[in-house]
């Protein structure tokens, strides 16, 4: 399949992965490594079903990232699908090892070991802290009530939230552990590092493009910040309303100016 020429694995990941192997834990580093890709193939699978490009993978020691160069105004529970996707496929994994267990091709200590694996990183990949599926799952959730521009905000403070209780928590943790946490605190000072060019792509998308509604809303004030996912927006000005299209046309289109 061409899309396996996308995977990468990081270089953190031979690292923790030779350290396993040369302590003799070899059939704890496969589990990990199988139920990570296989996570990942979920994601893919939904983002093939919506037609969505896939720019590549990457296996990480706790995980992978799958990057697309999918838009931000997608429909919602497209999105939420596509980031339950790893969540399902470990479902299913769970069920074959299981068929295999209990018809006696697995001994029993590789299939707990299994259970053991696949439950912690179902687990720490719900957590509500961005990157994690959670994470970007408890954003769409934000997304379906407030305007984008909030919903990133929130997001954000609660990831800033989860991931000092995730350190508390951890505080005795080893090396990995740290390491973990290190990377989730550097992508959601990422993230805020990059509010506006989000908020910005969110806008320019609308702007260029049409995407389905569910709704419509009209506004007394001239504010793009109360854009929202699935909905048109009107805004009134001079007691008539203006097409969010006639809005964004000022911020982005260079005739505007001269």
């Amino acid at each position: 399949m061409a899309i396996f020429h996308k995977w990468k694995i990081n270089p953190f990941t031979y690292f923790i992965f030779l350290s396993f192997l040369l302590t003799g834990y070899i059939k704890n580093i496969l589990l990990i490594f199988l139920i990570l890709c296989i996570h990942e193939l979920g994601h893919i699978f939904f983002l093939k079903r919506f037609s969505y490009p896939i720019v590549r993978v990457e296996i990480f020691p706790f995980g992978g990232i799958t990057t697309t160069e999918k838009p931000i105004n997608t429909p919602i529970n497209q999105d939420i699908c596509i980031y339950l996707g790893g969540v399902l496929f470990q479902g299913i994994l769970f069920f074959l090892f299981s068929f295999l267990y209990q018809n006696g091709f697995l001994y029993e200590n590789t299939y707990h070991l299994f259970l053991k694996y696949n439950r912690s990183i179902l687990c720490f990949n719900l957590l509500p802290i961005k990157p994690l599926d959670g994470g970007e799952i408890m954003e769409l959730l934000f997304e379906k009530f407030f305007p984008y521009t909030k919903s990133f905000s929130l997001s954000i403070t609660v990831s800033f939230f989860f991931l000092l209780i995730f350190l508390l928590y951890n505080i005795k943790c080893n090396l990995n552990g740290y390491i973990v946490i290190s990377f989730l605190l550097y992508k959601i000072l990422d993230f805020t590092k990059k509010k506006e060019h989000y908020k910005n792509k969110f806008y320019l998308e609308r702007y260029l493009y049409t995407f389905p509604y569910k709704k419509i809303e009209h506004h007394e004030v001239q504010d793009i910040t109360l854009l929202k996912k699935e909905t048109l927006h009107f805004f009134k000005e001079n007691q008539k309303y203006r097409h969010e299209k006639e809005i964004l046309q000022e911020k982005f289109d260079i005739h505007t100016y001269f």
